[in-house]
């Protein structure tokens, strides 16, 4: 495509003035006629305009915006809708934020390559809308100008289809929703609505594919886990952290803990083993019929204050203030994706409905589709919040929230890291590796009241239901993407017979079920586990070469 270097800011302020009361050029819609339809190359807005002038946090995003619509006709009052049910509405830019000034801001260049002009039809209407969400916000524009570069021939037009899309994200959404009703418990996300409009369908096409990470809660066993993704990570990139290869980090409880010290605090694999064994020890080495006597008193079995301190310690031996927010810096609104640098979110859940409250995200940038309910939260109340598991710790108050561990909404997080990718990236955005660690296999569970918890934290009802569903309609369908790695010991019993009593010997029969991996805060079991997870490592290396592979893989 030729050069569009001239829609600039300061062309623009050499344009004539803008159509007025006075002026001879009549206000309203000019549908866009066919015969300057073919030879458009680009759209850009250009619009003078600032908010309401204050914010109480900036950090919470930017939430006045300009967005690009095509409307029907010039009778239209709604943005026109295809067939498979997208808006077409596009982001152009984000307003000036926290002032009272007015002031010039450009918005993206719409050429051929763009969606929008693709779809744009003889008699339709592109019309510009200011938008302001959530109490308060306000957008003032004195001025713009909507430029159009006009060509003296014609330029080929792309055949847009969304259906393929729309149908993945149908299906996927539709499946959340019904494991959700069969639960009787809102344990997966749904899609958001916006999912379903031009700019986040059509946003992420052209970048490479994607490569995200999600970690299971699990205690001390999140031990396991880092030597799990050290033997991928030792075959795929020897030399790299895990945070210059996954582009997001999820986790939840233990493994919110590690996403953190991966991808915020920029750790390698050797480094968090060591700093979570000294966590551990930090936090667990304490006798447990003293934690019994004390959860009596006071309904928790440990302090919250060795977990804290535990964890500022790691953040000042990575040389990082106590007090370091979670927010990366720079991270700015509507999902301009900062390149190279990993995003995390960890998740917890509001005390007092963590039984019909989807989980709340604590993310390390901010997504275009939803906003942060606490999005100044430091580090170390990010992880005190997704470790907060009950009996275990106190709940922690961050704010006007009550926050205790996640994961009995979300312990394995991989159904709420499908749709973040979806809001953060993109709906067209390729994925070439979906990467899910758990912390054990838990033993069988009869279905009970007393233990429906432990059924509504099994890790393993979510990798089922995602084993099949990312692989076959993720972008780039029916290609392998999805790896799960989580051990599983199998159980024995010991049955004494006529012959064990005769000859002293006991007689092994394996059976349907697995192992106890140890609770949460038992590092004597995880010694056991930990050379069961080095066991199950040797006994499946075809298992980790191919998930080396196809993280290394990136088209």
């Amino acid at each position: 495509m030729d050069d569009l270097s001239h829609f600039t800011e300061s062309a623009v302020k050499n344009l004539p003035p803008l159509p007025s009361q006075s002026s001879h050029i009549p206000a309203g819609r000019y549908p866009v006629e066919s015969t300057l339809l073919d030879r458009i190359r680009a759209v850009k807005l250009f619009a003078e305009s600032h908010d309401q002038g204050f914010a109480s946090d900036i950090s919470a995003g930017n939430w006045t915006w300009f967005e690009l619509a095509i409307l029907e006709n010039d009778a239209a009052t709604a943005p026109k809708v295809t067939k498979d049910g997208v808006e077409l509405v596009w982001t152009s830019h984000p307003n000036r934020i926290k002032s009272s000034k007015y002031g010039w801001e450009a918005g993206g260049t719409f050429s051929s390559e763009r969606d929008l002009l693709n779809f744009l039809e003889a008699r339709n209407v592109i019309a510009v809308r200011i938008c302001a969400r959530f109490l308060g916000w306000k957008i003032f524009a004195a001025n713009g100008y909507l430029l159009f570069d006009i060509s003296d021939r014609e330029v080929n037009r792309r055949s847009i289809k969304y259906g393929p899309i729309i149908d993945r994200i149908t299906t996927i959404d539709e499946t959340l929703q019904r494991v959700n009703k069969d639960m009787g418990v809102g344990l997966l996300p749904p899609i958001s609505p916006a999912v379903k409009t031009a700019n986040v369908i059509e946003k992420g096409g052209n970048e490479p594919p994607l490569r995200v990470l999600s970690f299971d809660g699990g205690g001390v066993r999140g031990m396991s886990s880092l030597y799990l993704l050290k033997a991928v990570m030792d075959r795929a990139y020897p030399d790299k952290k895990p945070c210059d290869v996954f582009d997001m980090i999820g986790g939840t409880s233990a493994g919110g803990l590690i996403a953190i010290m991966l991808g915020r605090l920029r750790m390698n694999v050797q480094q968090c083993i060591d700093a979570y064994d000294e966590f551990m020890k930090d936090v667990f080495d304490h006798w447990k019929i003293t934690q019994w006597t004390k959860v009596a008193f006071t309904g928790t079995f440990y302090d919250d204050a060795p977990l804290v301190n535990a964890v500022k310690k790691i953040l000042r031996n990575q040389g990082m203030k106590e007090d370091e927010p979670l927010l990366e810096e720079n991270e700015s609104l509507l999902g301009e994706v900062q390149a190279h640098r990993c995003k995390v979110f960890v998740m917890a859940v509001q005390s007092k409905a963590a039984n019909n409250r989807e989980p709340m995200f604590l993310r390390s940038y901010q997504n275009p589709l939803k906003e942060s309910e606490i999005p100044n939260i430091k580090i170390w109340e990010a992880a005190r919040a997704t470790s907060a598991a009950p009996y275990y710790f106190k709940p922690i108050q961050v704010g006007r929230y009550e926050l205790v561990d996640g994961g009995l909404g979300a312990n394995n997080p991989l159904g709420w890291l499908w749709t973040e990718v979806l809001g953060v990236y993109g709906a067209s955005r390729k994925t070439q590796s979906f990467l899910s660690i758990g912390t054990g296999i838990p033993a069988n569970t009869p279905v009970s009241i007393t233990n429906f918890a432990s059924i509504a934290t099994n890790s393993e009802i979510t990798h089922s239901l995602f084993h099949s569903l990312i692989n076959a309609f993720a972008p780039e369908p029916l290609a392998k993407k999805y790896w799960r790695l989580n051990v599983a010991e199998t159980d024995w019993v010991e049955e004494k017979c006529f012959w064990a009593v005769k000859w002293g010997k006991v007689e092994h029969h394996e059976v349907d079920n697995f192992r106890d991996p140890g609770e949460l805060d038992d590092l004597e079991a995880l010694k056991r586990f930990i050379v069961a997870t080095e066991k199950y490592i040797a006994d499946n290396a075809k298992l980790f070469d191919e998930c080396a592979e196809g993280l290394k893989n990136v088209a």
